[in-house]
């Protein structure tokens, strides 16, 4: 087709969408959607939060969390908060139901009567609690001759206990609703296809809720555990002629879902079975090769499939997740892109109708329009598709397209209104969206004409929407604004894949060489200490020399001789080095994390993320330098010129952990560099392999040789002498507590020949604690704490080791809590499906143990899982404690320990959590704006966090360090930081010659 022919073929068929599209919305004239009905309360709050988008905001965070509150009290207490906020103008009508909620003597009444709003504000989109309760709307819907597919409400499970549970529910809904519905009467229209009958019950699935462990890294393991729990929904729903749809979530479930999709619809028992469907979302980029591949399953499998091609309900969450992690956004970033490829593949499908059941699920007029006509150019039988709206939403649209003879269907959700509470929010969220065609077209009452034209997206608007998921940071370009590093996107295939064969071939590799390096010279001859892996002490990681005091004295000489004139040397070009030493980490930064996974037994996601914030460290130092560390005009007074300039200091040694065995390094190493420091390498013992990794690209990078030196060996020796050693300017150290102070003591003393004071940059340990709050959201808290306790075994300074629950949700949370514990997967980092890995090394191992079976007096054991034998294995763990003094609550243990505490209020929390040594971080789940604000100011801790867990915190978002005894109150990848490896000098002139100053002349 040549483009003049296929642009009236285009032509044509607009024209035919506007008349069609125009016929269709004349039918529904004086009809509007029940959501929009102002007689109603719901009708009439919209429309305010459709006027006022901080109410919007705040009404929707108020329905959200009405269900959860049990009290008077509460009740009147969140009002106040979210809705009645000093200054706020509202309409008389719901400023007196709010006031009558929060008032005295009526307050009970009129919260019932909120209750009953909100309840019925949920129904209007929830056909009934359970099948049984469903079945009166379902038969009413079948009665006006529409068809349904009814899905439970709930979206993802924290443990396998509820995994089971919600498959179970399916089950049930299964058998109930196909035996009550066969019974309804007989409609040729919405109960057979152009190939046949159709069966009656149409049951949508939801597989985040199948496995509480669902994760991209582990595409295969997902779906193993997933078919265990779905291939039986399959055979059931064969078995009672049901049809199956499998419902499209997040992006990050978007693979799982196809292959589990293919496996099922592909095994001999449902090889023939026509009546499964599987949901395309328009909105994503890969949606076209979606499409193709449900072509090709049906072809191979010699039976149809079936499609539900909707828009997609997760565009928000995609596009902050992109913008936050850095990863390529999976779905288009204009409506009107969407809408056109939305198109693209009605067309596709409906070519295609001899293998694809096509379902069009969208309330756009224009795009349910296009199908119909389209359908009719094609010459697609009718019944070949169907039109697919949400219960609630679109009556007059789904009345007009029934009176067609065209099959509708609704969405119709079942379930209870604290799990569907993200759902409804959802629905409101779409009823008063300003792109929603619903509230265009019956509450905007935008000309139809437009609203049925051909979506084109703008050039402005295509530019807009990537520049606001484009990285604005240009590698090698220091004036560029920084922009953290890109986190691997295990949702992508090729980087699963190419991770996966890094891995391997790192394993082959090993063991390792690590040699003690001064002056740029391998030392030779040196004591080795062989490293096994934490995972399997039969894998020998790595062979490490061990520098002695002799090789501190060479490398801290040369050091030495080599500060004047790295000192000297321009800022910016010690900032470029920097800048050169991210690009060659990030290019090689899948072998280097691979031999995390070895060496201190990291999981993949963490060990990448390790990676990605030592590039973070030496791209913004780069750029902070030259803000921070550049020279500086002082005051503004005639006939003087003041500058006030940053010079290193001299030696800094550097010593480092093994938890963070890149990143914390490379940061300090970095800092102390670009400072106009020399630098002497002090590795963790357990970690050695991977600093010299990062030596060499120090190296590669092109620091000269004297610069740095690298000085593997045991903590007790070469840690200290270099503490102790007279010409050591600075020392920069993370590590524990006990270790931390030992260095500052040493460090305040004077040495016979010191030149100067010495100064220490010094992080040590946390016991940091999570609070939990009366009104918090469970599923967010549960799998926050999980997270942040026992995320790669606990070992960060930054773990969640407490968690103090309020009295009202004590026994729901920590039931909860004990089984989403049960369900993690213990076993070594380099497995993609750990989820806990093992300790760093025998002693560790030991201590922890220890603690686990002599936890003390008042410590119950709530959990300890079952772990592999050979490796340095701990078993999570979970203990109630019953007093805030006890060592559970006030000693670091570094492992997956966990102590959960009940506190009577949110002041209590406060208390307890502010009852240790340790301010380094914490986190509150809450749901009051007002505990929140609280919170704020009365948690004394380094690095807060709300409504998310206490761990990953991210250079310049989340500049990290704590003080008392967490530290000394510096923040690392943050301002500020720099200055602390710099001496301040400050120089004056005066300008003043003889009575003259050019000053006046300017």
């Amino acid at each position: 087709m040549t483009s003049t022919t296929k642009s009236t073929a285009e032509a044509a068929l607009d024209d035919a969408i506007q008349k069609a599209g125009a016929d269709l919305h004349a039918r529904m004239k004086g009809e509007t959607p029940g959501v929009f009905n102002k007689a109603y309360w719901e009708g009439a709050i919209l429309e305010w939060a459709m006027k006022d988008p901080s109410f919007k905001v705040d009404m929707f965070r108020f329905v959200d969390v009405f269900p959860t509150l049990q009290t008077k009290d509460q009740v009147k207490q969140h009002i106040h908060e979210y809705l009645l906020k000093d200054g706020r103008e509202l309409p008389a009508l719901i400023a007196a139901a709010l006031k009558a909620a929060t008032a005295g003597l009526t307050a009970g009444l009129a919260q019932a009567t909120m209750k009953g709003q909100i309840e019925g504000m949920a129904n209007r989109f929830i056909v009934g609690r359970d099948a049984k309760a469903a079945l009166p709307e379902l038969k009413k819907l079948h009665k006006d001759g529409i068809a349904f597919t009814v899905d439970l409400l709930g979206e993802g499970t924290v443990s396998e206990g509820e995994a089971d549970h919600y498959a179970a529910r399916y089950l049930d809904l299964i058998d109930n609703l196909a035996d009550e519905v066969a019974k309804f009467p007989a409609d040729d229209v919405i109960d057979r296809n152009h190939l046949g009958p159709l069966p009656r019950t149409n049951v949508s699935l939801k597989l985040s809720a199948m496995f509480s462990q669902i994760d991209a890294v582990d595409v295969k393991g997902s779906v193993a555990a997933l078919k265990k729990r779905v291939l039986p929904l399959f055979l059931r729903a064969k078995e009672k002629n049901v049809y199956l749809n499998v419902d499209l979530e997040q992006w990050a479930y978007h693979d799982i879902t196809y292959d589990l999709f293919e496996d099922l619809v592909t095994t001999p028992e449902l090889r023939s079975w026509p009546h499964v469907a599987i949901v395309i979302q328009g909105y994503l980029k890969s949606s076209q090769k979606d499409a193709e591949r449900l072509v090709s399953i049906a072809k191979s499998r010699g039976a149809p499939v079936g499609v539900r091609l909707v828009k997609g309900a997760y565009w928000d969450y995609e596009t902050v997740l992109a913008k936050q992690q850095g990863w390529e956004c999976p779905v288009y970033g204009v409506k009107a892109e969407t809408d056109a490829n939305y198109e693209r593949l009605t067309r596709y499908l409906l070519q295609n109708h001899q293998h694809i059941g096509a379902a069009f699920g969208s309330h756009n007029l224009r795009s349910l329009t296009h199908a119909v006509v389209l359908a009719k150019e094609l010459k697609v039988p009718e019944r070949a598709f169907e039109a697919q709206m949400l219960f609630g939403m679109a009556e007059p649209e789904r009345k007009a397209f029934r009176a067609l003879g065209q099959r509708v269907r609704v969405y119709a959700p079942v379930g209870e209104l604290l799990p569907g509470m993200a759902y409804l929010v959802r629905r409101l969220l779409e009823n008063t969206s300003n792109s929603g065609f619903l509230k265009l077209s019956h509450h905007d009452h935008v000309d139809m004409g437009k609203l049925l034209a051909r979506p084109v997206a703008e050039a402005a608007a295509l530019e807009r929407a990537n520049q606001a998921t484009r990285s604005k940071l240009v590698k090698g370009d220091l004036a560029s604004p920084f922009f953290n590093c890109s986190l691997a996107d295990f949702s992508r295939a090729p980087t699963r894949e190419t991770f996966a064969a890094t891995v391997a071939a790192v394993g082959k590799r090993l063991p390792l060489a690590v040699p003690v390096v001064v002056g740029g010279d391998v030392l030779k001859g040196r004591a080795t200490q062989r490293r096994t892996s934490p995972n399997d002490h039969a894998q020998i990681v790595a062979d490490v020399s061990l520098a002695t005091r002799a090789d501190v004295d060479a490398a801290v000489a040369k050091a030495a001789a080599a500060w004047p004139a790295w000192r000297d040397a321009p800022l910016k070009d010690r900032a470029t080095l920097l800048e050169k030493l991210a690009d060659l980490i990030e290019a090689d930064r899948h072998a280097m994390a691979a031999l995390q996974c070895f060496e201190v037994g990291k999981p993949w996601k963490e060990a990448d993320a390790d990676v990605a914030e030592a590039v973070d460290f030496c791209r913004y130092y780069a750029r902070q330098a030259l803000l921070e560390l550049s020279d500086k005009k002082q005051g503004n007074v005639f006939g003087e010129d003041n500058t006030l300039s940053y010079e290193g200091r001299g030696v800094c040694a550097v010593i480092a952990p093994w938890n963070f065995p890149l990143a914390i390094l490379c940061g300090m190493a970095t800092a102390a560099l670009v400072a106009g420091n020399t630098v002497v390498l002090k590795p963790a013992e357990q970690s050695s392999a991977v600093a010299f990794g990062l030596y060499e690209k120090m190296k590669a990078a092109g620091l000269p040789r004297d610069v740095v030196h690298f000085l593997p060996g045991v903590g007790e020796e070469v840690g200290r002498a270099l503490v102790e050693h007279a010409s050591v300017a600075q020392i920069a150290f993370t590590g524990s507590k006990s270790v931390g102070l030992a260095i500052v003591e040493a460090a305040a003393k004077t040495q016979a020949g010191q030149a100067q004071v010495k100064r220490v940059v010094c992080e040590m340990g946390g016991k940091n604690a999570v609070i939990v709050d009366d009104d918090a959201d469970l599923d967010e808290a549960v799998h926050g704490v999980v997270k942040s306790a026992f995320g790669f075994a606990g070992q960060k300074c930054s773990a969640a080791s407490r968690v103090l629950v309020h009295d009202a949700v004590y026994d729901a949370f920590v039931k909860r809590l004990v089984e989403a514990a049960r369900a993690l997967r213990v076993g070594p980092g380099s497995d993609c499906g750990t989820a806990v890995p093992p300790v760093v090394d025998v002693e560790s191992q030991q201590r922890l143990l220890v603690v686990i079976e002599n936890p003390g007096n008042g410590a119950a054991k709530l959990f300890s899982s079952t772990v592999p034998e050979n490796g340095c294995y701990v078993p999570p763990t979970i203990f109630a404690v019953d007093d805030d003094r006890h060592p559970l609550m006030q000693n670091e243990l570094f492992g997956p320990v966990l102590a959960v505490y009940r506190v009577k209020d949110f002041d209590h929390a406060l208390a307890v959590g502010n009852g240790t040594e340790f301010h380094l971080t914490g986190a509150v789940f809450s749901r009051s704006p007002a505990n929140l604000d609280k919170a704020r100011r009365r948690f004394r801790v380094g690095n807060l966090y709300l409504n998310r867990g206490s761990t990953g915190a991210l250079v310049e978002r989340q500049p990290f360090g704590g003080f008392g005894m967490s530290g000394i109150g510096t923040k690392a990848g943050g301002p500020g930081y720099l200055p602390l490896f710099a001496d301040p000098r400050c120089v004056t002139e005066n300008t003043m010659r003889r009575g003259f100053t050019p000053d006046l002349d300017n």
